[in-house]
């Protein structure tokens, strides 16, 4: 599961970089909005580090299991999935040449 903090992938992308990269900026949020009688819950903010825009998104919907064939094609299980230390290093690697 995610939590505050945690960098992720979006399954599209043949490599990392192709990849969308964001932060967990909040879980567990809850939407009532004009949904007052059925109440949104488990929501997931999460930021694109490289573009800055801001998303939320149910965690159901971020940690759904793709389908065999697009596992095969985009080697992940889930749509969305944390970054391992050795792609967290990559990603700021990739972060400092853009800063320059």
């Amino acid at each position: 599961m995610f939590k505050k903090g945690d960098w992720c992938k979006h399954f599209k992308g043949a490599t990392l970089e192709e990849k969308n990269i964001y932060e967990i900026l909040e879980v567990g949020v809850k939407y009532s909005g004009d949904a007052s009688e059925n109440p949104i819950e488990n929501l997931v903010v999460y930021k694109n580090i490289f573009q800055g825009k801001i998303f939320a998104r149910e965690i159901q919907d971020l940690v759904a299991e793709l389908p065999a064939e697009k596992q095969a094609q985009f080697g992940q299980v889930h749509r969305v999935e944390k970054l391992t230390e050795e792609e967290i290093a990559q990603v700021k690697a990739r972060l400092k040449t853009l800063e320059m």
